[in-house]
């Protein structure tokens, strides 16, 4: 009696059980839908898909509040972000879901971790891009303020990044200004690590009139 009445529970179990490719298939999956969304839709299915029962896996990332869960049969890693509370899980079944919303889902466990570390390549690689913005810029501003310590400079100053004016102080005093502009282009690369790629143009400050050209290049 006990055997045919295991067979039948069994048999309820996987009729109409459905599986981790007819999930995807039917698009079943979506994003932002919370833990709890997601176990109510494995009340049906294999439960060796499940990733809220005994057996199943997760990796909890607290410094980024995301978690990856999987069931036993390791056929689909599900991401979820804004977790604050992972997966708790006890001899037989999750006792605790935890919280957060569905952001990705992989056929893979190196998938689902690559996923969650891009956004931290991008903000690393934005920091970076800041960091050499913020250098580039104290360059220019120390490059100038030694051009003005120049004899023969009235005033210096960059109002394009690809255009350098230097304001003389006796225009008519016959200046080599390629010579000028050779010195200053490479003197800025080697010590204030202004990159060439730029002009430098010698003005008149009394009629505001050009006197001079050289191409930073």
């Amino acid at each position: 009696m006990k055997k045919l009445l295991g067979i039948v529970v069994l048999g309820l179990l996987l009729v109409g059980c459905s599986t981790t490719n007819s999930v995807i298939s039917e698009n079943k999956l979506k994003k932002d839908m919370t833990k709890y969304e997601l176990n109510s839709m494995y009340f049906l299915m294999d439960p060796f898909a499940d990733p809220f029962v005994y057996g199943a896996g997760s990796e909890f990332y607290s410094d980024i509040n995301k978690e990856i869960i999987w069931g036993m049969d390791k056929s689909l890693f599900y991401v979820f972000r804004g977790v604050s509370k992972p997966v708790d899980c006890g001899i037989l079944m999750c006792n605790k879901q935890g919280n957060g919303t569905l952001e990705s889902w992989h056929y893979t466990l190196n998938e689902a971790r690559e996923s969650i570390s891009k956004p931290t390549t991008k903000a690393s690689n934005s920091n970076n891009k800041k960091t050499k913005s913020s250098n580039f810029k104290k360059g220019k501003d120390a490059m100038v303020a030694s051009i003005k310590d120049i004899p023969g400079v009235a005033d210096a100053g960059w109002p394009q990044d690809i255009s350098l004016w230097i304001f003389m102080s006796n225009p008519n005093a016959g200046h080599d200004f390629d010579r000028l502009g050779y010195t200053v282009c490479n003197g800025a690369v080697t010590n204030f690590g202004v990159e060439k790629g730029y002009s430098i143009t010698f003005w008149n400050p009394y009629n505001k009139k050009e006197i001079g050209k050289f191409r930073c290049y």
